[in-house]
C-alpha cells in the first residue's frame, strides 16, 4: 500500500471548552491520514494514530496540517517501530 508510518500523535489544546474540543474533533475527522482518534485525560488532550507514507509525509502533515489546528498548544509523536498486535477480539465480561 506503500503507507509505511505509523505515528501516535499526542495532541495538548490550550483552551479548554465544549466549543474548542467540537472544532479539534472535527478538525481530526477531516484527515485522512487519522485511523483512529481518542479524547484522553493525563498530558495531552487527543491521542491520534497516523498512517503515512513515509517521514517526509508525516513532516508535512504535522507543518502544515496538525499544528496549524487553532488551540493546538503541543504536538508529541511516537513512532511505531514494529507492529505487535493489531485488530485483536475483544474479552467481553462473562455472563
Amino acid at each position: 500500500m506503500g503507507l509505511g508510518l505509523t505515528v501516535f500523535v499526542e495532541i495538548k489544546v490550550g483552551l479548554h471548552s465544549r466549543d474548542n474540543a467540537q472544532a479539534q474533533q472535527e478538525a481530526l475527522l477531516a484527515i485522512p491520514e487519522v485511523v483512529s482518534c481518542f479524547l484522553i485525560s493525563g498530558n495531552a488532550d487527543f491521542l491520534a494514530e497516523v498512517v503515512v507514507e513515509d517521514l517526509s509525509a508525516y513532516e508535512r502533515l504535522l507543518t502544515e496540517t496538525l499544528l496549524t489546528m487553532p488551540g493546538v498548544t503541543d504536538i508529541r509523536s511516537n513512532f511505531a517501530i514494529r507492529s505487535i498486535k493489531t485488530g485483536g477480539p475483544l474479552k467481553l465480561p462473562e455472563r
